[in-house]
């Protein structure tokens, strides 16, 4: 994980209210505290985009809402 950025992210629901448990998320589009992001949990596809086929990562940023 050297060199990226992780995000603390937490999951909304349809009404956009806190659900589940916050997850970390690797972030290249540099969003912000408040950001409302897309968020992918494909855990291969993450791997492939650190560079890492042994990296635990699983949840990724895909976009930033421009709400």
């Amino acid at each position: 994980m050297n060199g990226w950025r992780l995000a603390l992210v937490q999951l909304l629901n349809v009404a956009r209210q806190p659900e589940a448990d916050p997850v970390v998320a690797v972030d290249k589009f540099g969003s912000g505290i408040g950001d409302v992001v897309v968020l992918n949990s494909d855990g291969k596809a993450a791997r492939e985009l650190v560079g890492d086929n042994k990296s635990p990562v699983r949840w990724f940023v895909i976009g930033i809402s421009d709400e």
